[in-house]
């Protein structure tokens, strides 16, 4: 069976001095590998391909055969990383929360925990429609809400098509 470990140092010496991150490594026991990695503005196909070289040419097929597949972090997944919440500032997302309530809205901001390593809460600005004194119609307001991450089940960014 391919190490685990040592694919995933190749890949940090794939991707070191640039701002990708690896998001996720599986390898299996039937040698399939897949590798998922991002960065703030995406990861292009070419260093997937890179990458994607990289990692096959270090790996003998002669001794173990072996899949790799490597991709950018997808668009319906859900958030895993600080960098997710960052990257995706001014976007819609929606927030599934463990109390069982869901908001959709514009993430306005994230604050990062002291060390900079975990996310420590949200801010999410949806629109309302609200009945205010005086007027006959509804007004629709921005409602910004804080969500802290240790009530937060689930993120994903909405996509706009």
């Amino acid at each position: 069976m391919i190490s685990k470990e040592k694919v995933k140092q190749l890949i940090e010496s794939g991707i070191e001095g640039t701002d990708i991150v690896l998001v996720e490594l599986q390898v299996s026991s039937q040698n399939q590998i897949r590798i998922q990695l991002d960065s703030i503005d995406g990861v292009s196909i070419a260093k997937c391909v890179e990458i994607s070289r990289l990692v096959e040419g270090n790996l003998d097929r002669e001794v173990e055969d072996f899949e790799l597949e490597v991709s950018s972090y997808g668009l319906g997944q859900p958030f895993v990383l600080p960098l997710h919440y960052l990257k995706n500032v001014n976007r819609e997302i929606e927030v599934y929360c463990l109390d069982g309530k869901s908001l959709k809205g514009v993430l306005k901001s994230t604050t990062l925990s002291e060390n900079r390593e975990k996310v420590a809460f949200i801010e999410i600005a949806s629109k309302k429609k609200v009945k205010i004194e005086g007027k006959k119609k509804k007004v629709e307001v921005e409602e910004i809400t804080k969500v802290a991450f240790d009530e937060i089940q689930k993120a994903k960014l909405v996509p706009i098509f």
